[in-house]
């Protein structure tokens, strides 16, 4: 027992010892402090102040107003942010000095074939700054204005422009609705006139107008199967007189349909 004993108190003191040696290596131990996570990609659109640039003859400026779109992988938010910050005065500045003699060769009223070349020319390539491992890319465009002096002389112009666009566009509507409506008067009146009563009858659709037209279209119709029926009676009867009966006998039936279409007693 005595020996047991012994064996017992010798293992407990080891466990205790081996117990504070890893209490004093926790203390000596760095404490672990959390990295900040990695986005794969990230992009944020700033805009800056707008810049005046001299047009051609240097007597008004055209108002730029860029707005830079930056681009970054594998970077945290806040590291790219501060680099955003960093740079964006190197990208006004290197705006400005590529802009300034393309702005000159335009003439101060020329603001949107302006803004047309700058952009073709700053989207031609992307802007890398940085160095590799903390590389971002800025992609520049800008929107142009003309001087204001300018834009008020211009005002004028255009507003003469908006009143013959709104003058042609009234002019194009009245044209389609007079087609419309002769179109539609037009099968009235093929429907109507193939009954020779509907000439009395068109006063009854409360258009004086109208039926005046219709009543001076059918008259004038009839005068003329009136002269035609008059032509062909005279034929038929110097025909039947030289004995020609059978060319007599279409004359006379020529002669009864054109009676029936004039509305005539066929008796009479």
């Amino acid at each position: 027992m005595t020996t047991d004993y012994y064996a017992e108190a010798q293992t407990a003191k080891q466990s205790g010892k081996q117990g504070f040696r890893r209490f004093l290596a926790s203390l000596m131990q760095p404490p672990v402090v959390e990295q900040p996570d990695l986005e794969a990609e990230l992009s944020e659109c700033r805009t800056g102040v707008p810049i005046a640039l001299a047009a051609h003859g240097d007597a008004f400026d055209f108002s730029v107003r860029p707005t830079f779109t930056w681009y970054a992988e594998h970077m945290t938010r806040s590291k790219f942010e501060n680099l955003v910050d960093e740079y964006m005065p190197d990208a006004l500045y290197t705006l400005r000095t590529r802009a300034e003699r393309v702005a000159r060769s335009y003439e101060p009223h020329r603001s949107r074939d302006l803004e047309r070349d700058l952009n073709t020319r700053l989207s031609a390539k992307d802007w890398a700054m940085g160095p590799l491992k903390e590389r971002i890319i800025c992609r520049p465009e800008v929107f142009v204005l003309p001087d204001p002096r300018v834009r008020e002389s211009m005002q004028p112009y255009w507003q003469r422009r908006i009143e013959m666009q709104t003058e042609h566009e009234l002019a194009m509507r009245r044209a389609e609705l007079t087609r419309e409506r002769t179109q539609t008067w037009s099968r009235v009146m093929a429907a109507l006139e193939a009954d020779p009563r509907n000439r009395h009858a068109a006063a009854l659709v409360g258009h004086e107008a109208f039926a005046e037209v219709f009543t001076a279209m059918t008259q004038g119709r009839k005068d003329e199967l009136l002269k035609l029926i008059d032509l062909l009676e005279k034929a038929g009867r110097s025909f039947n007189e030289i004995g020609l009966y059978e060319y007599a006998e279409g004359l006379d039936a020529a002669l009864a349909e054109y009676r029936k279409r004039a509305g005539m007693d066929e008796a009479a």
